[in-house]
This record gives C-alpha cells, sequence and structure tokens, in this order.
C-alpha cells in the first residue's frame, strides 16, 4: 500500500466520485451521497494498490469564527472532510495512513484537526480516530426518529 499526495486532474477525479459511489452503496453512512467535483477539496491523499486507487482522504483549512471550548476565535483547523477505504483493504492500516498523511499536510499550518462524522457504526469510528490516530471526543449530536 502506498499514499501519495495527488492533484485533482479529470481522471483523478473520476475515480474519486466513483469510490464515493460505492461508499454510498455500502450503507453505512446517514445522508450520504455520491461526491461532485465540487466537494472533493485539496489536499488529497490517495492509498494505491499498485495503480488502483482504493482509499482517499482529503479536507480543508479554516479559522474558528467563534471562541470554542478548544480554541480561541481565529484559531486555524484543519477539517477531515472525508476519509475512505475500500472494504477490502480495510484493517490494513490505509485508513490510518491516510489520516497520518493529512495530519503531517496540516502540521504548522493548523493548530487543530477536527472532523464531523454521521456513522451508522459509532464504536468503530471512535476506535479509528480516538484510540488508533489520537484524537480526542469532544461533542455529540443525536438522533433519533419519532415518526
Amino acid at each position: 500500500m502506498e499514499i501519495k499526495k495527488i492533484e485533482l486532474t479529470d481522471e483523478n477525479v473520476e475515480k474519486l466520485i466513483e469510490l464515493s459511489g460505492v461508499w454510498v452503496d455500502e450503507n453505512i453512512s446517514f445522508g450520504m451521497r455520491k461526491n461532485t467535483r465540487e466537494d472533493i477539496k485539496e489536499p488529497v491523499f490517495a492509498a494505491y494498490d499498485g495503480d488502483t486507487i482504493v482509499g482517499y482522504a482529503f479536507g480543508h483549512f479554516y479559522e474558528q469564527e467563534k471562541y470554542q471550548s478548544y480554541a480561541d476565535k481565529g484559531t486555524k483547523c484543519f477539517d477531515v472532510d472525508e476519509i475512505y477505504v475500500l472494504p477490502g483493504y480495510r484493517s490494513q492500516g490505509a485508513g490510518k495512513a491516510l489520516f497520518s498523511a493529512l495530519e503531517e499536510y496540516a502540521k504548522g499550518k493548523a493548530s487543530f484537526i477536527t472532523l464531523a462524522t454521521s456513522t451508522k457504526d459509532y464504536k468503530k469510528i471512535l476506535k479509528f480516530y480516538a484510540e488508533n490516530n489520537g484524537m480526542e471526543f469532544h461533542s455529540a449530536f443525536l438522533i433519533k426518529n419519532i415518526e
């Protein structure tokens, strides 16, 4: 498995959009829809098995608009928009390597890495981000359909 920072060429964007469609079909996240070109932001890192992209991660920089319990207004942060790895390549280190690539890219440019998730399996997400990648749990937004 090799992790590379990729450019948003038409070919690469189409591959990322295709992978996001696989993610949608898995039905493992609430509200997930297939990406469009406008959804994909730089930097983008991809996990390769040979010449095939088997996972990706991207995010963006932002500044806190107001005081948060962890950061003052104006603090520079990096938000992880998406990390996805094909099912057959999970638990082999690709997701961790993609997260590490984003973290290394953001170091020196941001004070915090942030993310929101809408997974249907919060235990796996907490294990991946908190236990395996050193993130801290900050808040939760819970829902219950009562219709």
